[in-house]
């Protein structure tokens, strides 16, 4: 990944293995939003350099290993859609 600094590459923390697939951590739910009836969210991904990349949006079906993160998603941002909010 290329980095803001001239001459400076970020190096990349190692994905961790989930069910024989790598994936990488999620820091934090940051936002969420409707696209295409289907509920996505702004994941903030652990261990990487403050850049774009580091935040990314994903369908809550991305997010299955980090229940408490969207669990707790709508206690912090009330104003956003969560899990439970009704799509109607």
């Amino acid at each position: 990944m290329q980095s803001n600094i001239p001459n400076h590459n970020q190096l990349l923390p190692p994905p961790f293995p989930v069910e024989e697939q790598e994936e990488w951590e999620v820091a934090q739910v940051l936002d969420s939003k409707l696209r295409r009836g289907k509920l996505w969210y702004l994941a903030e991904w652990k261990g990487l350099s403050e850049d774009p990349e580091r935040k990314t949006w994903e369908p809550a079906s991305n997010l299955t290993n980090s229940p408490d993160l969207v669990k707790d998603f709508p206690s912090m941002y009330p104003d956003n859609l969560g899990p439970n909010t009704s799509i109607v």
